[in-house]
């Protein structure tokens, strides 16, 4: 596949190479993350694009009843903030709160940032620096390429469990890792997209999942789990289009790692993905996205 001869290693910390470039695109370098998505520019404008658009679809930034302690003035943290576009909009809609974000890598704005925001380079699966019970509302979306089940259950569940206050609230949004289709193209990718979730311990189904994680913790009440169904392309309206193109740049920046597991050239690859997004306006091809949060026990 010519995998190896594609590859080069930039950006030294500590000794330690920061990122590596597979196939033209930025990618972190840290050990104890199966996070596969890259971390340059073309991502950061899938981000954006994507988060304007289910911030549309889902008719607002979040769901939990923390309208009144956001006004008041709460502490908010985001776990995996990615380009802090969430964080960014949630600051200036409610100037009284405090916001963190974090993530692994950093591809969120350093410079002028309001004066109730800020954003730190860090691990969650290292444990993050924060004193429990730390925050009113704990936020994460759209992270099921970044952790294993068991890292779900062990470290990240837990961990925000941890940093929620007493009386306060955590929220994820998360989609499922496979498509509903009746093509033959998009049924190839998402079977190929499924085995290499699966290959690396994750779980393709983790929304239908995190009630239940929640529910093992003891810790939460009032656990709800909202379901709404997305269909991709045009019939969908701009969340359709939207999800459409987002999926369809995400299946590109995994071309060399899918189409191994597909036993097929890149390039071949290249025209089924194009197939795909071709196949998914004629369908009805869709996509499960779940809302999920929960109350913390006083």
């Amino acid at each position: 596949m010519g995998c190896c001869c594609s590859r080069r290693f930039i950006a030294e910390e500590d000794g330690k190479m920061k990122f590596r470039i597979i196939d033209g695109r930025r990618f972190h370098n840290i050990s104890n993350s199966e996070y596969f998505i890259p971390n340059d520019d073309e991502e950061a404008d899938r981000l954006i694009r994507y988060h304007d658009a289910m911030k549309g679809f889902w008719e607002g930034l979040f769901h939990s009843p923390v309208e009144e302690k956001l006004r008041q003035g709460a502490r908010v943290i985001d776990l995996g903030c990615g380009t802090g576009t969430w964080i960014l909009d949630m600051a200036k809609q409610y100037p009284n709160s405090m916001f963190v974000g974090i993530d692994l890598s950093q591809i969120f704005p350093t410079e002028g940032l309001p004066s109730n925001v800020e954003f730190v380079e860090y691990n969650v699966l290292d444990g993050l620096p924060y004193e429990d019970s730390s925050f009113d509302f704990v936020h994460q979306k759209i992270m099921i390429a970044a952790f294993t089940e068991v890292q779900w259950e062990e470290r990240v569940i837990p961990e925000m469990t941890r940093l929620t206050r007493p009386d306060g609230w955590v929220e994820l949004l998360e989609s499922d890792g496979y498509f509903i289709s009746d093509g033959n193209a998009t049924n190839r990718i998402s079977k190929a997209f499924q085995n290499f979730l699966t290959s690396k311990g994750m779980n393709c189904k983790i929304g239908e999942e995190i009630p239940r994680l929640l529910e093992n913790t003891n810790a939460f009440s009032e656990i709800k789990n909202k379901k709404k169904v997305i269909v991709l392309g045009k019939k969908g309206g701009k969340a359709g289009q939207e999800t459409l193109r987002f999926c369809t740049v995400g299946i590109n920046s995994c071309r060399i790692i899918l189409s191994a597991d597909m036993n097929i050239m890149p390039e071949h690859f290249d025209a089924l993905v194009e197939i795909f997004s071709i196949e998914a306006e004629k369908t009805t091809t869709c996509l499960n996205q779940h809302r999920i949060y929960g109350h913390k026990k006083i």
